[in-house]
């Protein structure tokens, strides 16, 4: 499950960055970040329900920490603006890559 949360985390990042090179496609790399985005709150809803306490330690853009649990973060990952403000996709990858390590 870890491994499939960071193949999507890091699918979302590359189409993010190259949503810019390419604005013919740009209507498309949208369409596929949002649905990246919900297929990764599902795989985060699933851990959920088999680990009702875990939470996400996310550091935001101002630097200050907080603790989100995998609901939370499932919910946020429809909302762009928490998306950017709590810079989630990277925090989720650093926290399955902790725990792939682990």
């Amino acid at each position: 499950m870890y491994r499939d949360i960071l193949t999507t985390c890091w699918s979302i990042k590359e189409v993010n960055k190259n949503l810019t090179d390419r604005k013919s496609t740009s209507d498309f790399s949208i369409k596929y970040l949002k649905n990246a985005c919900s297929v990764l709150a599902e795989q985060m809803r699933k851990i959920s329900k088999s680990m009702p306490q875990e939470v996400i330690e996310v550091v935001d853009k101002k630097g200050g920490k907080k603790s989100f649990t995998m609901h939370e973060v499932a919910e946020m990952l429809y909302d762009t603006r928490k998306i950017v403000e709590l810079n989630l996709i990277d925090n989720i990858s650093l926290w399955a890559k902790a725990r792939l390590a682990a």
